[in-house]
């Protein structure tokens, strides 16, 4: 990732460049003679007991995977494109030209360093160990290569749960194991933390006479390290579920629930003809809000603002009747996903009105307003009608919403329990533009698995979007078949929507099988952070650091002890989408500082002399 560009005044820019020039000019003889480059390989191969090595090597990558099994043994052949370059491997010296090296005592899932240095500086090329046990990760690029993005991605194979960070050569740069009741690891791009993974905690006593699962979460650093965990919900709640998660910038946790509740369903027939109870069993989806010391500071119940017993009669009813299964934090407000009645709504994270509501109902418009709830937005131009199933909607900053279509559970008629869509089974991903003054969501684009519309996914299914739009989606599962089943090459792809261009397929498996997986967009630095408590641990050049010491500490005080090493910090502002910057030595008006404290977890650039 290169280093950002700070909004500079046009004084200041001609000085910078000046200088620059003046530096250059006196640092080349007549001919400007160019300075080398970092050193590279010009061959690589690495044998060690499973998994050929990949990618093909190219001297331009430097991340390859490699199956080490359990024999400890790795076998490296490389030459370096100079021979005067320095070749290292955990400090031993190596020659650089056709040396064959067999390294003994290597973890099966460590990564192995080959360190060059030269006249042009430093490279580094790794090979990332595979375990015995690990999935098979193929990586198809297409229509120019996918950006520069690293994929956080979860899978489960028997009783293992593998977390891994991959990128677009399919190479995993980090991997954890952990036993089959560990549970997506997220990423959280504006949380005081950015990661989560949830752990199975037990299970709690349902009015239905079985036992739920319930989980607690964990929260991870910049180094996957955990610093804190146990994370549930808050009395009077019981239950934690593992859907959804969300960490706010002040440090508080959003959670999901399904609460064991009674409900009268009295009024309803089951698919047999015969009446519901008055007092039936079943869940409620709650989101709550908890702070770190396990306080509770807002609750909000779907059973209070969903039309239920007329909506939400397709998926697992009675039993779990609205299913929420996702969330997004957007400007203090949260936008939910509830499956079970195909609807999605935006919520105030304060007083918990519902702002907007999208998907199609069986009440009016005018029982709705007489509720006190918005009717819900209209749905326009879509093909297709409507959505059905959903998972993962995703508020863009222009204000249109996202969400993978998963084509199933749509609304039924509550007497005839026939659906309004009429179309086959299929998935897909949509866009749409809200239009809150006209309440219509015009549709605008959809994806379905090479353009098919006849791949088709019963759960799971999750989409992405980056901030140059694409979409990344992990395709889900089928627990039937109604339709063709996803092909055997496909658990996550990259789409440029736009263009309806597939750029990145990934597919992970196990034997024959697909393993349907949620991926997180990552930034292609995000392994390469580290902490900083002081101004005392930056070094010289461009620092990309986690700041662990004090939260909302003036930059003026971080800086007391080293301000005149320090030419700037910038730190990217997601919500302005900008740059803040602070420039000791650059006072206004050759500068404008607009970044006055550092927050505890926040990520900075620092230039340092």
């Amino acid at each position: 990732m290169s280093a950002p560009r700070p909004r500079f005044s046009c004084v200041r820019l001609l000085v910078a460049c000046l200088v620059l020039l003046a530096g250059a000019l006196a640092a080349v003889s007549p001919a400007f003679a160019q300075e080398p480059g970092p050193p590279t390989l010009r061959a690589l191969t690495a044998m060690g007991d499973g998994r050929a090595m990949y990618p093909p090597f190219d001297p331009d990558v430097h991340h390859y995977a490699v199956g080490c099994g359990g024999s400890e043994r790795l076998t490296l052949t490389l030459s370096a494109a100079n021979a005067d370059t320095r070749v290292t491997i955990d400090g031993t010296a190596y020659p650089s030209r056709d040396a064959v090296i067999e390294l003994t005592g290597v973890s099966p899932d460590g990564d192995t360093v080959v360190s060059l240095d030269g006249a042009g500086g430093s490279a580094a090329y790794t090979i990332h160990c595979l375990p015995p046990g690990f999935p098979t990760v193929t990586a198809r690029t297409a229509n120019g290569g996918a950006p520069d993005v690293l994929v956080l991605a979860s899978v489960s194979i028997d009783t293992n749960r593998w977390h891994m960070i991959l990128d677009d050569n399919g190479v995993p740069r980090f991997h954890r194991w952990e036993p089959a009741t560990s549970r997506y690891l997220r990423y959280h791009p504006n949380g005081l933390y950015p990661f989560s993974l949830f752990r199975r905690a037990g299970s709690i006593p349902t009015f239905r006479g079985v036992d739920l699962p319930t989980y607690e979460a964990a929260v991870l650093d910049w180094d996957l390290r955990e610093v804190d965990a146990g994370i549930r919900v808050a009395a009077p709640l019981t239950h934690t579920d593992s859907h959804g998660f969300a960490i706010k910038p002040n440090g508080n946790y959003v959670l999901l629930s399904y609460e064991p509740a009674r409900r009268d369903f009295s009024a309803l027939l089951d698919p047999e003809g015969n009446p519901y109870g008055a007092r039936e069993g079943t869940e409620d989806s709650v989101i709550s809000e908890v702070t770190p010391e396990g306080e509770m500071v807002f609750q909000w119940n779907a059973w209070d603002h969903l039309a239920v017993t007329v909506d939400c009669l397709q998926h697992y009813f009675p039993r779990d009747h609205a299913h929420v299964n996702s969330l997004q934090l957007v400007e203090g407000d949260i936008i939910a996903s509830f499956r079970g009645c195909s609807q999605v709504l935006r919520i105030d994270g304060t007083t918990g009105d519902v702002i907007w509501m999208l998907g199609k109902s069986n009440r009016s418009d005018a029982d709705w307003i007489a509720s006190g709830a918005p009717a819900p937005l209209t749905i326009v131009g879509d093909p297709h009608g409507e959505f059905c199933g959903q998972h993962a909607p995703r508020l863009r900053p222009n204000g249109n919403l996202v969400l993978y279509d998963n084509g199933v559970h749509c609304l039924i008629d509550p007497e005839t329990r026939a659906s309004a869509r009429a179309d086959g089974a299929f998935s897909r991903v949509v866009e749409y533009s809200l239009d809150l003054e006209s309440g219509q969501a015009v549709f605008q684009r959809h994806y379905s698995l090479h353009g098919t519309f006849n791949r088709f996914t019963t759960s799971s299914g999750h989409v992405e979007v980056l901030d140059n739009g694409d979409w990344l989606i992990g395709w889900g599962r089928n627990r039937d078949d109604p339709a063709p089943a996803l092909p055997p090459d496909e658990s996550i792809t990259l789409v440029d929507p736009l263009a309806g261009r597939e750029r990145l397929s990934i597919a992970i498996m196990d034997g024959d099988d697909v393993l349907p997986t949620r991926a997180y967009p990552l930034p292609p630095d995000a392994l390469a952070w580290r902490p900083a408590r002081s101004a005392s641990e930056i070094e010289r050049g461009w620092n990309r650091i986690v700041w662990r010491g004090r939260d909302g500490v003036s930059v003026e005080d971080a800086l007391r002890a080293a301000r005149r090493e320090i030419d700037a910090i910038h730190m990217w502002d997601a919500e302005s989408r900008s740059w803040l910057s602070f420039f000791p030595d650059s006072p206004a008006p050759l500068a404008t500082n607009t970044l006055d404290a550092l927050t505890a977890g926040q990520r900075y650039w620092i230039a340092a002399r």
